[in-house]
């Protein structure tokens, strides 16, 4: 197992990233109209259930703080843990050989997509397990962050098929990155795949931990003043 060490410096953006390879963003509708098309009958349903239903919790501070402590640690222990596992030092030891000759780039490129499905497996089944663990924390603390567990689960679960689908073309997206990268320099391209791989790994993580800081961030933000 890879030695944990902390990221170097900080993700860049998703969107940002895609924008530096030439992926236009696609129009925006206002949340409220897209979230009203990714919600089925039943998540409807659900929803306007959470919101009529007023809070009954009772505030917690000693909940709260004890949820802050371990969310915290919690969470830069998984960014560690997914950071380190992110690094292969075999394959980036054959990124940095000149590539063979007449093998096709599809087998060339078979072990980083194998790599990157992996990391995205674990960053999936982790970042899930962390963000389900969070949120009953976040309902012993106060009525208000128990409501916020509530609309969180819902919206999970409504946006998950939306949220499969745009990270599900990342991999083709590393192989056009490729063909661009072989076809101005064919001997040394891997050595670009393996620092797009890594960049691209970086911001898929930040961008799957974005719900589980949200709700960290209302920890704090709910704190009595």
């Amino acid at each position: 197992m890879p030695a944990i060490q902390p990221p170097q410096s900080a993700p860049e953006p998703m969107a940002r990233l895609l924008l530096q390879w030439g992926v236009a963003a696609p129009p925006t509708a206002p949340v409220a109209e897209r979230l009203g098309g990714w919600l089925g009958w039943a998540d409807a349903i659900g929803l306007s259930q959470v919101l009529a239903n007023p809070p009954t919790t009772a505030t917690s501070d000693t909940a709260r703080h004890e949820a802050q402590d371990w969310a915290s640690a919690a969470l830069e222990r998984l960014q560690a843990e997914l950071a380190a596992a992110f690094d292969d030092a075999l394959l980036e030891r054959e990124s940095a050989e000149p590539a063979p000759d007449g093998v096709p780039l599809a087998d060339l490129m078979a072990p980083y997509r194998l790599h990157h499905a992996q990391q995205q497996r674990g960053m999936a089944a982790r970042v899930a397990t962390l963000r389900e663990r969070l949120r009953p924390r976040l309902a012993e603390s106060s009525g208000t962050l128990a409501r916020l567990a509530q609309l969180d689960a819902l919206f999970e679960r409504a946006i998950q098929a939306q949220e499969r689908a745009l990270l599900g073309g990342l991999p083709a997206l590393l192989t056009r990155r490729a063909e661009v990268h072989h076809a101005t320099d064919p001997r040394h391209w891997r050595t670009r795949v393996w620092a797009d791989l890594q960049r691209l790994l970086r911001a898929e993580l930040d961008f799957r931990l974005q719900p589980v800081q949200g709700l960290i961030e209302a920890l704090h933000d709910d704190a009595p003043r």
